[in-house]
């Protein structure tokens, strides 16, 4: 007889998904999940359904295609994202687990992605997804690939007022301003999520390498390890660099700006 725990868990994850679902989505990697929920909480078991949700959302008509997830990215999955109920979390989350259904199976990439994502903090996340939107929203239209070439084109200057508002800061976290940009900034680098040349501080610092700076602030710019890491969020792991700039690449995430208002090319393109 099943573990009442485990049949719990597995109902709680089919709510979110409907009939079939869990099958369609992992294909016979389904088989793994009853001894992964044996000792889950309700809350981890619910985190699981949200990202499983978000996945089938990413995948649309393809998640009728056949195909499954690896063992290993579902593994690494349930395991690290059960502990996030960031939304931020659960749409990276669910795009890993969207982009590595295949017809083979094999491709695993996605446990990387996935660990990388638990590694970041909720600040260095939604930063990721800020700087990565925010150089989409710049350079779409400029004809730029994401080769090293063109990378080094696309530096940004995020004006601190307006990142703190993109990032919901409150006015306890503004207070510490200094601290969190030295951890964001400084984590995404070290994880090379952001090439390491970056540079914070106020503007009269700022308007050396952004001469129209208007305010204290950040300048970055992209790394081939961020950019594909955005693409696995939003479930198109499996395309080039470059298509963040295609017209049908369309990030979003409910209830967070897609991009940080007033921010710049440091050059002009």
């Amino acid at each position: 007889m099943p573990d009442p725990i485990t049949t719990v868990g597995l109902g709680a994850i089919a709510a979110y998904l409907g009939k079939d679902g869990i099958q369609k989505l992992l294909g016979p990697t389904a088989d793994y999940l009853g001894e992964g929920f044996r000792d889950f909480t309700q809350k981890r078991v619910e985190n699981v359904g949200r990202i499983f949700h978000n996945a089938e959302a990413k995948l649309g008509d393809k998640i009728n295609i056949g195909g499954s997830v690896p063992p290993k990215v579902l593994k690494t999955i349930i395991n690290d994202g059960s502990y996030n109920d960031d939304s931020i979390a659960v749409e990276y989350f669910g795009g890993v687990l969207a982009s590595s259904k295949s017809e083979q199976g094999r491709d695993d990439r996605g446990a990387r992605m996935a660990r990388l994502i638990d590694e970041l903090s909720t600040y260095q996340l939604r930063t990721h997804f800020l700087v990565y939107s925010t150089i989409k929203s710049i350079f779409g239209n400029k004809g730029f690939q994401f080769n090293m070439d063109d990378r080094s084109k696309m530096k940004i200057f995020l004006p601190y007022p307006f990142y703190a508002q993109a990032m919901g800061f409150s006015a306890e976290e503004n207070a510490k301003a200094e601290t969190l940009l030295r951890h964001t900034f400084f984590g995404l680098s070290n994880d090379g999520l952001i090439e390491s040349n970056f540079q914070y501080g106020p503007k009269e610092h700022m308007i050396k390498q952004a001469p129209k700076a208007e305010h204290d602030g950040v300048v970055c710019h992209p790394s081939a390890l961020g950019a594909e890491l955005f693409l696995w969020a939003f479930g198109e792991g499996d395309k080039p660099l470059s298509y963040i700039f295609n017209e049908q690449f369309i990030p979003e995430i409910e209830g967070v700006p897609r991009a940080v208002i007033n921010a710049i090319a440091v050059k002009e393109t």
